[in-house]
């Protein structure tokens, strides 16, 4: 990869992790600001609700209590993000947006655990737990990665193969 090519593709990883980071902040400080706790707001009937929660666990709602261990393991997975990001150089803009999407959502939620002591939710889809964009942002960027990790894996053994 060349110099010029690297710079690109760390302002892209960046970029997107700031841009999550960013539009998790606002969101939920609009919600702390406009919505009681424990409250919602009906977007689509029986479907989509904005409903002010805060989960003192992980995803999901597991392993609730646990604020500081999960802070703690919440700077690990950071930092790993970063090793990860910085020794396996891909030149593809999908992966570094995605490695950026699930550093701006992990650095989100870090932000709660350490400033509320748990993380503040609020999108609330029937049958589903509640969450939040950084949560999405890192489901996202880890379906991005598995997809880009096969597709580099199958190019490679189709090419070893002819």
């Amino acid at each position: 990869m060349s110099a010029k090519s690297e710079k690109l593709m760390n302002l892209f990883f960046f970029l997107s992790a700031l841009a999550i980071i960013a539009a998790d902040r606002i969101t939920k400080y609009w919600v702390m600001q406009n919505l009681p706790e424990n409250s919602s707001i009906n977007i689509i009937p029986r479907i989509l609700l904005i409903t002010h929660v805060k989960n003192s666990g992980a995803s999901f709602g597991l392993f609730q209590g646990y604020a500081n261990i999960l802070a703690i393991i919440s700077v690990i997975a950071i930092i790993l993000i970063i090793f990860i990001k910085i020794y396996l150089k891909f030149d593809s803009y999908f992966y570094n947006i995605a490695i950026g999407f699930i550093l701006g959502g992990a650095v989100g939620n870090l932000i709660d655990r350490v400033f509320y002591g748990e993380v503040i939710d609020f999108l609330n889809f029937a049958y589903w737990p509640v969450f939040n964009i950084a949560d999405s942002f890192i489901i996202i960027g880890f379906g991005i990665v598995i997809i880009f990790l096969f597709k580099e894996y199958f190019k490679k053994s189709g090419a070893k193969s002819t």
